[in-house]
């Protein structure tokens, strides 16, 4: 049994963050099932903390009012309520077309958005077989919007990059406005939440 269960990003496999395996229950939006899927695996699970990336977050936030209150601390990183807060629906189209071409390009681009090196970026390995839950991935971002209902979340802590690119400020204060009590810690990095960061938060 591990204390933490972790609910990555859009194209966020465990291996973009290194040293946590056997430490944490891991999840991937799509890669490892839906958002019913995972919320039934987060809803049985019997870690303390909860910890959100991006589209992991987004889904947490969706579900807020029900999984809150199950675990002592919650962490979102780079959390929105529409993805489209951030990011243009036709940039979202552009890489869902993108996928049916050449979905590892697409997907190491993402990768190199969220902050990684260009070495780090290049020694993660893609799997081909990927590329249509990604594509699902994109579809579900298109429509999913979280409620606008404030919820209590005086466990809860959103951490945010200075430097993202991919979730803007205005899309982080608008999680916030429904997070009853959050916290929100800054950082000078990117949309990625680099294993320093992922430690500092999740195992302090």
């Amino acid at each position: 049994m591990t204390d933490v269960f972790f609910l990555s990003g859009w194209a966020g496999p465990e291996t973009l963050f290194p040293g946590f395996s056997g430490r944490w229950t891991f999840a991937a939006p799509f890669l490892d099932g839906d958002e019913a899927a995972l919320l039934a695996r987060i809803e049985a699970s019997p870690a303390r903390i909860l910890g959100g990336w991006s589209t992991g977050a987004h889904m947490l936030v969706r579900h807020a009012a029900g999984l809150f209150p199950r675990f002592e601390r919650v962490v979102l990183f780079a959390p929105f309520l529409r993805f489209a807060d951030s990011l243009p629906a036709r940039i979202t189209r552009a890489m869902a077309a993108g996928l049916a071409t050449d979905a590892e390009a697409v997907t190491r681009g993402f990768w190199k958005n969220c902050g990684l090196s260009e070495a780090a970026v290049q020694a993660l390995d893609f799997d081909p077989a990927w590329a249509g839950r990604l594509s699902e991935g994109l579809a579900y971002l298109l429509a999913s919007a979280a409620p606008d209902r404030p919820v209590p979340a005086g466990n809860v802590t959103v951490v945010h990059g200075a430097a993202d690119r991919i979730v803007r400020p205005a899309a982080v204060e608008a999680v916030l406005s429904v997070l009853d009590g959050a916290a929100v810690v800054g950082h000078h990095g990117g949309h990625w939440p680099d294993p320093t960061l992922l430690g500092e938060h999740l195992f302090p």
